[in-house]
């Protein structure tokens, strides 16, 4: 028997299909990547930025572990700072600072040179950016992590967030929503940290207010800007694998810590200094928790001549924990034991060891490892498309799992 099926009816079919895909609650897409919000902003200058603040923006630290548009990097970053009114310090004199206090280490600044930004600068604060990821292909990859330093007579970590971006990560219907252009993606991804820095400053005026703020903001994996709780769970899937210890029990205490780089024994070059700074990121997040900023704690570390060829120790922890160095109540580190993050499905694995300073024990340790295509069923829904992705969700789940 011979069916036929007419023209016009192909049509209404066809136009019927698109229809339901195209709606707002369809499960199967959700439509071409939106851009950043567009958040007012007040409608003077000055109060723009809550007072007249100025922000050192220091030149853009490069761990993708090869060649980058640094500069160019640069130059869109702080397009988006000017984008929202942001007062940014001149570039000579920043440049003077850096010369007559021999600042090369644009990721991690000591005691020293953030008081001579700020009394000969001028600055209340200081952007520091890390590119972790540039890639420039047939499917550009971007990623970035950035954070906001005020200083003072101990400078402390105002607000951090980071954004990692896939041209394929989010394509859509007929491939409208992919972006084959690495600057396209490197603008979305500028625009989106500087929109989550801009909402959380206007929010609380001043920099060093920031951390007593109940919620917090961060850049998702379509460049947007998200708001939610500080003490939100993530998914179970990037919980760790394999946990020893016991969880922090005094939640009625804030306790310190510090964060040291982690030992990397995978192919991915700066991927142990790229795990840390993912896991400052979640820490400041917890309002049971005072991170240190990572430029005190290398400070620190090289002061005391404090090397780790096998990775976290006691002495490690000692060189931090003493009351005449940092006097922090809890010392974090860990292995990088994959980290990919180059073409195909993003892998990350790692372990975590946490001493406490009271007992001077180990009081947590941990083993996460996943992969991005990691309960995904068919249409790659729910698939994680970038290692920067891969590893802040699994390192929410690492800190979720040691506070609670």
């Amino acid at each position: 028997m011979n069916f036929s099926t007419s023209s016009s009816s192909k049509t209404q079919l066809v136009w019927a299909l698109l229809a339901l895909l195209t709606l707002p609650n369809c499960a199967l897409w959700k439509g071409p990547p939106a851009e950043p919000p567009q958040i007012d902003s007040p409608a003077s200058d000055e109060a723009a930025v809550g007072r007249d603040d100025l922000i050192v923006v220091l030149p853009v630290d490069n761990l993708t572990g090869w060649g980058a548009p640094l500069e160019t990097v640069d130059a869109v970053l702080r397009a988006q700072l000017d984008r929202r009114g942001f007062r940014i310090a001149d570039d000579q004199a920043l440049a003077r600072v850096m010369k007559r206090y021999r600042i090369r280490n644009t990721a991690n600044l000591s005691s020293r040179a953030f008081q001579a930004l700020e009394e000969e600068v001028g600055a209340v604060g200081v952007l520091m950016t890390s590119l972790e990821v540039f890639y420039d292909d047939q499917s550009p990859r971007v990623s970035l992590l950035s954070r906001l330093v005020a200083g003072g007579a101990r400078p402390e970590i105002a607000w951090m967030d980071g954004v990692g971006l896939a041209g394929d990560g989010h394509p859509g219907l007929l491939a409208l929503g992919r972006i084959d252009e690495v600057d396209g993606l490197l603008e979305i991804a500028a625009r989106c940290l500087v929109d989550s820095l801009a909402i959380s400053f206007f929010e609380t005026g001043a920099p060093d207010s920031l951390n007593a703020h109940s919620e917090f903001n961060q850049c998702d994996s379509r460049g947007r800007v998200v708001h939610s709780p500080r003490e939100v769970n993530g998914k179970r899937k990037f919980r760790p694998r394999k946990t020893f210890g016991s969880p922090i029990a005094d939640v009625d205490r804030r306790y310190s810590i510090a964060v040291i780089p982690f030992l990397n024994l995978s192919q991915r070059k700066n991927a142990g200094r790229i795990l840390g700074l993912h896991f400052v990121n979640q820490l400041f997040r917890k309002e049971s928790l005072s991170v240190v900023e990572p430029g005190l704690v290398r400070e620190q570390l090289l002061e005391n001549r404090v090397v780790m060829p096998a990775g976290p120790s006691l002495e490690n922890a000692k060189a931090l924990s003493n009351d005449d160095s940092l006097g922090v109540d809890l010392v974090l580190s860990g292995v990088v034991f994959d980290y990919q993050d180059a073409y195909g499905i993003p892998k990350v694995d790692f372990s975590v060891t946490m001493i406490e300073k009271k007992s001077g024990r180990v009081v947590w340790s941990s083993r996460s490892h996943g992969a991005g295509d990691a309960g995904v069923l068919f249409f790659d829904l729910g698939m994680v498309h970038t290692a920067h992705q891969l590893a802040s969700e699994m390192v929410r789940g690492t800190t979720e799992a040691l506070s609670q």
